[in-house]
């Protein structure tokens, strides 16, 4: 069993580096994906905080979303933020409207717009994911190598899915890899002082064999982690494998247990601010029968396929600064179809959306940054010194020529 274990980790783990390197590396930086962002574009993503902070009352992003639309009616926004962050300007994302003449998306110059919520005032415009490098660029642009392998737009799936099945092989593996690391105990009783003294060394690294215990024992002292991220990319990237296995196993949300329209939903019987005041109405109905308090809205988003209006809270129950509290109303009549706050969530749910927040860094703050910044430069690494050990194996077992002379029969003879 041993022997076909190595045989399998050796090869998947080689058939995988070349991925593991792009998504570690990229990984690493987009950790740091806003900060950096900010840091090469100051003057369209920051904007000066007043002295008084009365004008932060002006904010009306409905007024924006309309004006923007009205601005640019080859474009529709299907999500935007209800609240913005000081100091910060807003961004509203632009999706390109169908051509009613050819049935084909229209061609808009941009699809990012940012303001400042303190004037309204426009700071910047930039289509994101754009392959450059431009500073404008480069942020969104790695993250759309980490997500797609940056495959041109009309082959975009097969990029996410070929880094889907990437990471449900890196998660298999990843337990393989752990197995590999483990004493044999056969024809042993346990005890786990003797254990863990056997144990011990595949957790250090030795000059003598720097490559190979450099590659063992990082993916043991960060394992946790990178079950996390292979498991969460398998989220991302391969739906199809992770959805019905959280959703049987654990009891998780279909998030695609709406049926599907025919057509997608064009102009909904509710506007956007009808809209926003049923889903104030069932929040603050629901706040009182389960007891949370609202502390901010975060977002109205439109689903098109479904024909639902998402309304996200942040409440005293929902850990971190990002809500989980969604009421889902008919985009039509308004009625709720659905509310998801944490009394009401599985397990599956649960962990769904600790595992989303852990791979993105959006809990724990600075720390966690930091920590998926190392682990996607270990995942790199892993990758690396995994190669090289198989290249030396390699190298290892082909006799040299010499020898290998020597063995034939001579011509003479």
């Amino acid at each position: 069993m041993r022997p076909f274990l190595i045989y399998l980790h050796r090869y998947v783990g080689l058939l995988l580096a070349p991925f593991l390197v792009i998504v570690g590396l990229t990984g690493s930086a987009l950790a740091f994906y806003h900060e950096l962002d900010r840091w090469l574009n100051p003057s369209m993503l920051t904007v000066p905080i007043p002295q008084t902070l009365d004008q932060a009352s002006l904010f009306d992003p409905f007024a924006l979303h309309e004006r923007t639309e009205s601005q640019e009616p080859r474009a529709q926004i299907d999500w935007f933020d209800l609240t913005f962050e000081p100091g910060q300007a807003y961004r509203l994302f632009l999706l390109p409207r169908i051509d009613p003449t050819t049935g084909k998306s229209f061609e808009i110059p941009y699809n990012e717009l940012y303001f400042n919520p303190y004037n309204g005032e426009q700071t910047g415009a930039r289509t994101w994911g754009e392959i450059s490098l431009a500073k404008e660029n480069i942020m969104s642009f790695l993250y759309r190598l980490h997500y797609t392998l940056a495959f041109p737009k009309h082959i975009a799936m097969y990029g996410i899915t070929i880094l889907g099945v990437v990471a449900l092989l890196w998660f298999i593996d990843s337990f393989v890899g752990l197995y590999l690391t483990i004493p044999s105990t056969k024809n042993q009783p346990f005890q786990f002082y003797y254990f863990w003294q056997r144990w011990k060394p595949a957790w250090k690294i030795k000059p003598s064999r720097f490559n190979y215990d450099l590659h063992r024992a990082n993916g043991l002292w960060v394992w946790p982690i990178l079950l996390i991220l292979a498991w969460s990319a398998t989220a991302f990237n391969l739906p199809e494998a992770y959805q019905p296995i959280m959703s049987s196993a654990l009891g998780m949300r279909d998030p695609n247990a709406l049926p599907k329209l025919d057509k997608p939903i064009e102009t909904p019987g509710l506007d956007w601010r009808a809209a926003h005041r049923y889903g104030q109405h069932y929040i603050h109905q629901d706040a009182a029968q389960y007891g949370f308090t609202i502390e901010r809205e975060q977002s109205l988003f439109l689903d098109r396929q479904h024909g639902a209006y998402h309304y996200r809270v942040k409440t005293d129950q929902d850990f971190g600064k990002h809500g989980a509290t969604v009421a889902v109303l008919d985009a039509n009549t308004g009625a709720l179809i659905s509310l998801t706050l944490p009394d009401t969530d599985s397990i599956g749910d649960i962990i769904d959306r600790w595992i989303v927040w852990l791979h993105t860094a959006r809990v724990f703050g600075l720390p966690m940054q930091v920590l998926i910044c190392m682990t996607g430069l270990i995942v790199a690494v892993l990758s690396v010194t995994g190669t090289v050990i198989w290249l030396k194996k390699s190298k290892a077992k082909t006799p040299r020529a010499g020898k290998k002379r020597k063995s034939l029969p001579s011509p003479s003879t």
